[in-house]
């Protein structure tokens, strides 16, 4: 997993639309009206519940701060145009991974039902560790969330049609603490970005049933965690989808030149990659949504020379009582202290969580969080905190009522 974090402060109507613009024809289905097109899920006392999932419209009530099933407002709401509405990252892996499920539709089902359980660990982390703020202005302590709300919002393809695997996950500013709904603390969460990139890709790399289906037919992950045997193709696929992004991208700045302070909809959207992807290719006739759209990728992955060998390999993943964990905990500073001089503990997770996923190992996820956090702890005890002990017990909601300050640093003995 990778990518940054989007802090979107804006109307939950344009939230909606910013959704529908970032996938292809063939997830046109997941945004219809009156269909559920984002699940929902409460993380509170150290669990993660699914709630009924959200249409539309439940959907931009949910992104205003009401409560999407009886319309209340959460807590006192902010009305400026410019509010913070919610956090996001994309849960997403290397594209090899996308390429593979395109191939086999019983490694799609593998890919999805782990970036589903990814999603689950991200919103538990989290839930433990984010904060708000309480008191009055001037006088605010920050403490610990008691419940927060998020919502997973699945695409297959991306905007230029080429397969993308992805989810959207999305924390809602509104969390409860202290008797009441408050405001998230949207720098803290941000701070913990490494921890959370780290978490969402050691997830789906070490995830037993997913790499039991690459394994079925003959796939392999490398250090980096693309698969071996197609890594070689993710150029011209990548080419190719920077191709078509470029044309989108040029009708919509044509368009919205045109039509200042207008929003273009699904539907012209639609007509723009329809366009995007036959432009430069007269002779091609432009796909349609689904089924034909991945009978192209496969043609393509043809025509790129890809034959499918289909032959299961013995999946041997490293067993976690041969890693030196001292070792590895060295490692992680090591890596850390090569490009900065001092770090956070999210840092220090998302460091742990990479090397986990590169050793090869595969475990179910119990296994793999006790191991995570065991290496993070053993690195903690080797860095000085920057900080005065005092302070850095503030630095852990389970510790002190005022919770983590917005930023922190730590650094190894010199």
């Amino acid at each position: 997993m990778h990518g940054g974090m989007k802090v979107y402060a804006g109307g939950a109507t344009a939230a909606r639309q910013y959704l529908e613009a970032d996938r292809g024809r063939a997830d046109d289905y997941y945004l219809a009206e009156g269909t559920g097109i984002a699940r929902r899920f409460a993380a509170a006392d150290g669990r993660v519940l699914e709630l009924a999932p959200l249409t539309g419209d439940n959907y931009e009530a949910w992104v205003s701060g009401l409560d999407p099933e009886t319309g209340l407002p959460r807590g006192r709401l902010r009305t400026a145009e410019r509010a913070v509405r919610f956090v996001e990252v994309v849960v997403n892996g290397p594209k090899s991974w996308s390429l593979a499920a395109a191939l086999h539709p019983d490694i799609a089902q593998a890919y999805d039902a782990a970036q589903n359980r990814a999603a689950g660990q991200i919103i538990a982390w989290l839930a433990e560790h984010a904060t708000t703020r309480v008191g009055p202005a001037g006088g605010q302590v920050q403490v610990p969330v008691e419940r927060l709300e998020a919502v997973t919002v699945r695409h297959h393809t991306s905007r230029a049609g080429d397969p993308h695997r992805h989810l959207h996950l999305q924390i809602n500013a509104r969390v409860f603490a202290a008797g009441n709904w408050r405001g998230l603390h949207t720098v803290g969460v941000r701070d913990s970005l490494a921890a959370i990139n780290g978490i969402g890709h050691s997830a789906v790399a070490t995830d037993p049933q997913f790499r039991a289906a690459l394994a079925t037919h003959g796939f392999t992950l490398d250090g980096t965690g693309e698969i071996r045997q197609l890594a070689v193709y993710v150029g011209p696929f990548s080419a190719r989808t920077a191709q078509i992004a470029r044309n989108t991208d040029r009708y919509e700045r044509e368009w919205t030149q045109a039509h200042p302070g207008e929003h273009p909809g699904p539907a012209l959207r639609r007509a723009w990659d329809a366009r995007a992807w036959a432009e430069g290719r007269p002779d091609k006739v432009s796909p349609q949504p689904g089924a034909d759209l991945a009978e192209r990728w496969l043609d393509e992955l043809a025509v790129l020379g890809y034959r499918d060998r289909d032959i299961p390999v013995h999946l041997t993943p490293t067993p976690i009582g041969a890693l030196d964990r001292d070792g590895a905990a060295e490692m992680v500073l090591t890596r850390l202290a090569a490009s900065r001089s001092a770090w956070n503990a999210a840092d220090i997770r998302g460091e742990v969580e990479q090397l986990i996923a590169a050793a090869g190992i595969v475990a179910d996820a119990a296994i793999r969080t006790e191991l995570a956090q065991d290496l993070t702890a053993r690195a903690l005890e080797r860095c000085v905190p920057l900080l005065s002990r005092d302070v850095l017990r503030c630095l852990f909601p389970s510790t002190s009522a005022h919770g983590p300050p917005s930023r922190w640093s730590i650094s190894r003995p010199s």
